[in-house]
């Protein structure tokens, strides 16, 4: 069944994961009434071996990463660090926000697939977050969120707030001052060309809210996919859908991923705090590798930006030059 499914799939130039493989394959043996006790283990080596079976080829597109200078990285943590001692805060008093694009509509241009081929063009339709955590993760703050319309036409002349969101509007969906005008704050900017270095959210966090939207995005074209919709239409979600799937992403970021990247930041002076564990992480697949890494920091950052390469969306179901 499964091999029928994915032949089927790849006539109509679906893109897949492994993580869907996964999926899949649970469902089908699911369906047939395999018991718990006898269902395959779905490991890495399955996977592997499954898609040379298949003829199925993994495209990731590698990125650059942010360079500084180690001594300019370094003075900015002491800096930090200095001024969280000379005040006396505590790990719950102090807060990192952070703002990231989410293009909403994003086909994955890298997946599984028997052969090369062109896709699906996505849509550059974009919500601005700002995503505010403090140092032991205990308070997560319902992401703000900016779009372009005070009222899009899928909230159906409610509000954003009338359906549960912390959403305000401005014609290009960015954060301006206006919009963020806070109180009985003391507020730290980081250096310029630094933040990719010592910004806490930068160090994992929003890659593993993005890296769960985008599993939510891809799980929710499947299922469009098995009842019957075209290739050219399951990618298409409204706005209030898009932010209903980034709701439960950043719910599913979890206190020990926000504690570890922090720690990662470098700009906690040194202080009592909980033993680091394993971030949690969207995809079924990198449960494994997760189990046996001796720094999860530094794992989970890598394990995550394999999920962006593997999801990241730039509209079009081929690899980027």
């Amino acid at each position: 069944m499964l091999d029928l499914w994915i032949s089927k799939a790849m006539a109509d130039k679906l893109l897949l994961t492994g993580d869907v493989i996964h999926q899949k394959w649970r469902q089908f043996t699911d369906l047939v009434g395999v018991p718990d006790d006898e269902q395959l283990k779905l490991s890495e080596g399955w996977l592997s071996w499954y898609k040379a079976q298949a003829g199925l080829k993994e495209i990731k597109r590698h990125g650059e990463a942010a360079s500084a200078a180690s001594e300019t990285v370094d003075r900015e943590q002491q800096h930090i660090q200095g001024l969280i001692t000379k005040y006396g805060y505590q790990p719950c008093d102090i807060f990192n926000a952070d703002e990231s694009s989410l293009f909403y509509v994003m086909p994955p241009d890298q997946g599984l697939s028997n052969k090369q081929g062109s896709g699906v063009k996505g849509k550059k339709l974009r919500l601005t977050y700002l995503f505010v955590a403090n140092a032991d993760g205990s308070k997560k703050l319902r992401p703000l969120v900016i779009g372009k319309a005070h009222k899009p036409q899928a909230f159906r002349n409610k509000t954003g707030t009338d359906l549960g969101f912390y959403y305000q509007n401005n014609a290009k969906a960015w954060m301006t001052g206006t919009l963020c005008s806070l109180s009985n704050i003391r507020v730290k900017n980081f250096e310029p060309n630094l933040t990719a270095h010592v910004q806490p959210n930068d160090q994992g966090v929003i890659h593993c809210f993005k890296a769960k939207y985008r599993s939510k995005y891809v799980h929710y074209a499947i299922d469009l996919y098995d009842s019957g919709i075209t290739l050219a239409e399951i990618y298409n979600i409204n706005q209030l859908e898009a932010m209903q799937l980034a709701d439960e992403a950043w719910n599913e970021v979890d206190t020990t991923t926000i504690q570890n990247c922090w720690q990662k930041a470098g700009i906690l002076p040194n202080m009592d705090s909980p033993p680091r564990t394993q971030p949690s992480l969207p995809i079924s697949s990198l449960v494994h590798a997760m189990e046996t890494c001796d720094d999860p920091i530094t794992q989970a950052d890598s394990l995550i930006q394999n999920v962006l390469d593997d999801l990241e969306a730039t509209g079009v179901l081929q690899p980027s030059n």
